[in-house]
């Protein structure tokens, strides 16, 4: 997303924090913007699309900050707490976007909205699982969905405070004293004992993580087809032609094999050069392709 993109949103969603999204005009914001409502219809197709854009900002900013890769050397729970505390220092830093949120009442604007949020909460609930997992191993697996209900719960409580109190509570200590009441939680289940969250109760969270994979590959796919039309129609020397469709071929195997992951160094790699051509009646379509590509690798590589 393009720096003046990303001014764009952060600068509406403002707008919609102190005046209320529906009380909010599009003639609010393009004011706001500097810019004509004919411009803005050249980034946003409408308002709700505008608040989408907001929403998936902001959400894909939280999860960059905690959702890496463990550094070397450091212990599965250390990391952990770690995560969790980045978490919460996340959600604070952006408590004017998550007040919104709640006031708004955001899944109430459009499908496509409630849709994606509802993804998160899936993406969210599924790292928790396969986090527990990682820190506590088998004796945690079967009532991973109990507990990290549990946890989720906790956190959304503590969160709460913290948004009040941020003076007064660190996301350090309420990191470590939530991983504290996990370890006793996991200590004392008892091995007769069944749990309340079953799989089937859960499949709909596992269930809408693949679905939104899967309609986001197709997108991708359906870009770089486009993008391959586009190549095809100008007048470009015959290695550049046969170079540009080569990389958007094999950018498109990446997203096309439903057994595998996209390899991350691969598709960097094939935006890296498609970009480094700079085709000036190309630059729309490829930072279109750019972004939800991104998105996609952020949303779908832990």
């Amino acid at each position: 997303m393009t720096h003046r993109k990303v001014r764009f949103i952060e600068t509406a969603m403002k707008l919609f924090a102190e005046k209320g999204y529906h009380a909010t005009s599009i003639q609010d914001i393009v004011e706001a913007w500097g810019i004509s409502k004919g411009a803005f219809y050249h980034h946003f197709s409408s308002k709700e699309d505008l608040m989408l854009s907001i929403v998936k900002h902001h959400f894909e900013k939280l999860f960059s900050q905690f959702m890496n890769d463990k550094p070397e050397g450091e212990s599965e729970k250390k990391w952990f707490i770690r995560q969790i505390a980045m978490q919460i220092e996340g959600i604070v830093s952006q408590k004017e976007f998550f007040q919104m949120m709640m006031a708004e009442q955001l899944p109430k604007i459009n499908e496509n909205i409630q849709r994606y949020l509802f993804a998160q909460r899936a993406r969210m609930f599924n790292w928790y699982c396969e986090r527990l997992i990682d820190v506590y191993g088998e004796k945690i697996e079967k009532h991973v969905f109990d507990v990290a209900a549990i946890l989720n719960g906790a956190l959304r409580e503590y969160v709460f405070y913290m948004m009040f109190y941020s003076n007064m509570l660190r996301a350090e200590d309420i990191a470590q004293f939530i991983v504290r009441r996990i370890d006793a939680i996991v200590v004392h289940f008892a091995a007769h004992e069944e749990p309340l969250l079953k799989k089937e109760m859960i499949r709909c969270f596992t269930e809408i993580e693949e679905r939104e994979r899967h309609e986001r590959k197709t997108q991708i796919i359906a870009q770089i087809e486009r993008l391959k039309e586009k190549v095809s129609s100008l007048t470009l020397d015959k290695k550049t032609h046969h170079q540009l469709h080569a990389a958007l071929d094999t950018l498109e195997a990446e997203f096309a094999n439903e057994q595998s992951t996209p390899r991350e160094y691969v598709v960097k790699g094939i935006l890296l050069y498609i970009e480094s051509q700079h085709i000036q009646l190309l630059s729309e379509a490829i930072a279109s392709l750019t972004e939800i590509v991104h998105e996609y690798m952020a949303n779908h590589h832990r």
